[in-house]
C-alpha cells in the first residue's frame, strides 16, 4: 500500500482529471472485529476477508483496522502465542492474516493490525497448547509468577468486564506484548499498528506484588501518586513500542481506540460518564502530546448533542493532538453521516466507524469520491530522532528499570524487563546519555551520541 500511494503524485500530474487528485486527504477507516470474520475452514476465512476489503474499497474507504490479536492468543502462526479458539487453538493450516494484508493492499486500503494488549484470556484455554498460554503459564490460580491485575486486597482478580487483564506495572508482561506487536510488524507489510484494551477495568487495581514494590521502589522514579504511577507504566510501554517499531520500519503508523471521554475539561465536557483517565489509567491526550502515537481513533460512541455530546467530545481531543492526527471513532448506531461532517468541520484527519456501516448512504455522499490518505509529515520529513537501546550488567544480563537520562531533561526513562529503553523526539545534534543500573546509589555513566533528524540511534549499555 506505501507503494502505492507513492504513485498517486505522478498519476495527478498525468492526468489531473483523476478523482482521487480531487478529494479532500482524510482517514476513511473501519474497525473489523476478531468476532466478523474468523473460520477455520480456508475458503470461509479467506471469502470473508476478500469480501470485506472489496467492499470498503468499493465504497472509498482507504484504512482498515483489522483485528489479529485478541487476549495473548492470535490469528496468524506466531512462535510466541497460540491460535485462538476459534481455530480450536490449533494451526488451521493457513495465514488469514497474510492473506488479509494482501488483500487490503490489492484493493488500495491501509492494513493496521487491531491488537488487544491487556487482555491475557476470555475464553479460558486448555491446560495445555502450543505455544503454551499465557494464561496457563501466568493466569492460572496458584502460578508462581501471576501477570493478572490484584485489587487493593493484594489478592488476584480473575475476571472483570468479562476478561482476564493483565497488570500494566509488570515490565515482564509489558515486554511480552511487546514482542508480540514486534513480530507482526516484522512478519507482515503492515501500515500500522493499532490498540484496544489498552487500560485496566477499574481504578483499584492493580495491586499485584510486582507493581507495589515498584511503586514505592526504584520503579517510581518521580515518586507519583498511585493514578499518575499507573497512568506512567501504559505511556511507558507505549515509548518502547514506537522506539522500537521505528527501528524496524520507519513508516509503520502507531494508534490505539481509548474510551471517548478521557475526563472533564475546562470549557469542555463537564458529563457524568466514566472518565477513562482516571478510573481506567487510560492517559489519552499524553500519548498523543508525547508522540508515542501518530494517530488516536477515540470512541466517541454517542450522537451529537447527547447527554455526552459527539462534538464536545471530539473537541476536547482536538485540543490535544500534538501536533498528530486525530480521527472520531463512530458507533453506526448514531447518524454517521452527520458526525463524519462534525469531524471535517472541526478539522480532524478523519474517521473511524464500528457497527454496520451505511455504505450506500456514505457512497451517494460524504464518500462519493476516493481520497487520499492526509501526509504524516512527522513521518515523511522528521525533525527529531530517537534513542534506544538495551541494558545489561556486566554478565550480560538485562537490567530492569534501569535509570536513563538524556542531557539536562529532568525525566528519566526506565528499561524493561529485557532491558529495553527508548528516547523519542531527540534534537538532532550530540548529546549525552547518563545510566544507573543501581539507582538507589545514583551513579550514573555518561555516554555521548550523535542524533540526526530521522534516524534510530542504538545505544547499548553495559557497565
Amino acid at each position: 500500500m506505501r507503494r502505492a500511494l507513492a504513485l498517486v503524485p505522478l498519476l495527478t500530474a498525468l492526468c489531473p482529471t483523476l478523482m482521487w487528485a480531487e478529494a479532500s486527504p482524510e482517514v476513511r477507516a473501519c474497525w473489523v472485529s476478531r468476532f466478523g470474520w474468523p473460520s477455520a475452514n480456508r475458503d470461509e476465512a479467506f471469502g470473508n476477508i476478500t469480501r470485506i476489503m472489496e467492499r470498503l474499497a468499493e465504497h472509498n474507504f482507504n484504512t482498515v483496522l483489522f483485528q489479529i490479536r485478541g487476549q495473548c492468543d492470535v490469528h496468524y502462526p506466531s512462535p510466541y502465542e497460540p491460535w485462538s479458539d476459534d481455530y480450536d487453538w490449533q494451526d488451521p493450516g493457513f495465514d488469514p492474516v497474510a492473506f488479509a494484508v494482501e488483500e487490503a493492499h490489492r484493493n488500495g486500503l491501509e492494513f493496521h493490525a487491531y491488537i488487544n494488549t491487556h487482555t491475557l484470556a476470555q475464553s479460558i484455554p486448555p491446560e495445555h497448547t502450543e505455544p503454551e498460554h499465557q494464561y496457563n503459564l501466568h493466569g492460572r490460580a496458584g502460578v508462581e509468577e501471576n501477570w493478572t491485575i490484584h485489587g487493593e486486597d493484594g489478592q488476584p482478580t480473575q475476571t472483570e468486564d468479562a476478561y482476564v487483564w493483565m497488570s500494566p506495572g509488570i515490565p515482564e508482561a509489558s515486554a511480552w506484548t511487546r514482542q508480540a506487536v514486534l513480530h507482526v510488524v516484522e512478519t507482515y507489510d503492515v501500515d500500522g499498528v493499532h490498540f484496544d484494551r489498552i487500560r485496566t477495568p477499574a481504578p483499584e487495581y492493580s495491586h499485584d506484588p510486582i507493581t507495589q514494590v515498584r511503586f514505592e521502589g526504584i520503579g517510581n522514579p518521580d515518586r507519583l501518586g498511585w493514578g499518575d504511577f499507573m497512568r506512567s507504566q501504559i505511556t511507558r510501554d507505549l515509548r518502547k513500542i514506537y522506539g522500537a517499531i521505528r527501528r524496524i520500519d520507519p513508516d509503520c503508523v502507531i494508534s490505539s481506540a481509548p474510551f471517548g471521554i478521557n475526563s472533564r475539561q475546562p470549557g469542555g465536557y463537564q458529563g457524568t460518564g466514566t472518565e477513562s483517565r482516571n478510573e481506567w489509567y487510560q492517559d489519552s491526550f499524553v500519548w498523543m502530546e508525547s508522540h508515542v502515537h501518530d494517530m488516536l481513533f477515540p470512541q466517541i460512541y454517542w450522537g451529537i448533542g447527547s447527554a455526552h455530546p459527539f462534538e464536545v467530545l471530539l473537541a476536547d481531543f482536538m485540543r490535544h493532538t500534538g501536533g498528530r492526527h486525530m480521527c472520531a471513532g463512530i458507533n453506526s448506531r448514531n447518524d454517521v453521516l452527520a458526525q463524519i461532517a462534525e469531524a471535517r468541520r472541526q478539522g480532524a484527519a478523519g474517521t473511524t466507524i464500528w457497527g454496520r456501516v451505511p455504505y450506500e448512504d456514505l457512497l451517494a455522499d460524504l464518500y462519493a469520491e476516493p481520497a487520499p490518505i492526509p501526509e504524516r509529515p512527522w513521518l515523511t520529513h522528521p525533525t527529531t530522532g530517537i534513542v534506544v537501546g538495551t541494558v545489561t550488567d556486566e554478565g550480560g544480563e538485562p537490567v530492569c528499570d534501569a535509570y536513563v537520562r538524556i542531557d539536562e531533561d529532568p525525566y528519566t526513562y526506565l528499561s524493561g524487563w529485557d532491558g529495553f529503553y527508548a528516547i523519542l523526539d531527540v534534537v538532532p545534534g550530540e548529546h549525552t546519555v547518563r545510566f544507573s543500573i543501581d539507582p538507589e546509589r545514583r551513579e550514573f555513566t555518561e555516554v555521548a551520541t550523535d542524533v540526526a533528524a530521522g534516524n534510530v540511534v542504538d545505544l547499548d549499555f553495559t557497565p
